[in-house]
């Protein structure tokens, strides 16, 4: 895995990281639309963590 595939990894962790804690500081206070808005933060996070793991299981075969 070269520099610029590991700053892509890293940088899609990160942000992924990052979706799924606002996820959690998001109150809906009983709002549809915070419910929603909340639905979708999570929806995307779990997806890059998910992008993640697919990324690096890629890399780390074409390395071997």
């Amino acid at each position: 895995m070269n520099k610029k595939q590991q700053q892509s990894l890293g940088m899609l962790f990160s942000v992924s990281f990052l979706l799924l804690m606002a996820s959690k500081i998001i109150h809906s206070n009983g709002s549809n639309l915070m419910d929603f808005a909340q639905g979708i933060v999570t929806g995307m996070g779990i997806a890059g963590m998910v992008m993640t793991i697919i990324t690096f299981g890629r890399y780390n075969k074409r390395s071997q």
